[in-house]
């Protein structure tokens, strides 16, 4: 398939966050940097047998959908990235709502001073970011 350079480089730069996040995800136990979703299931389910197991199943995602995102630059589309992609935007959107706005808003201190307000617009831009890049690589536009 024919993608510009910015779509490839935005590839590369996707599936290496997606593969760090994994890697750190089971080495940690946190599912990476979805670990704002594993803290919400903790406090959903009192067992951390279930916790740990759907950590290491939200990392092994992570992971694999690193692994073919790298694989689809040396042959075709895979369309079970495509479908690994979606799980993890789908995940993504939920660490947003929980990261993004249940969590600070919930706590009422993110409007309380304009160092607050600069810290949670960075780390919304970040979350946005990746999101953005998650879809433009599932899109693959050119």
């Amino acid at each position: 398939m024919n993608r510009s350079i910015g779509v490839i480089v935005l590839q590369v730069a996707i599936a290496l966050y997606l593969v760090v996040s994994g890697i750190s995800g089971l080495i940690n136990s946190t599912a990476g940097d979805l670990a704002p979703v594993m803290n919400y299931l903790n406090r959903l389910f009192d067992s951390s047998s279930v916790v740990t197991f759907a950590g290491i199943i939200l990392s092994v995602t992570e992971l694999i959908a690193g692994f073919f995102l790298l694989w689809e630059l040396f042959t075709t589309d895979l369309r079970i990235t495509d479908m690994i992609l979606f799980i993890i935007i789908v995940l993504w959107i939920a660490n947003i709502v929980l990261v993004d706005f249940i969590g600070p808003i919930g706590e009422g201190r993110t409007f309380g001073s304009v160092s607050s307000v600069l810290r949670y617009l960075g780390t919304l831009s970040s979350h946005l970011m990746v999101l953005g890049g998650l879809i433009v690589v599932t899109k693959k536009f050119h």
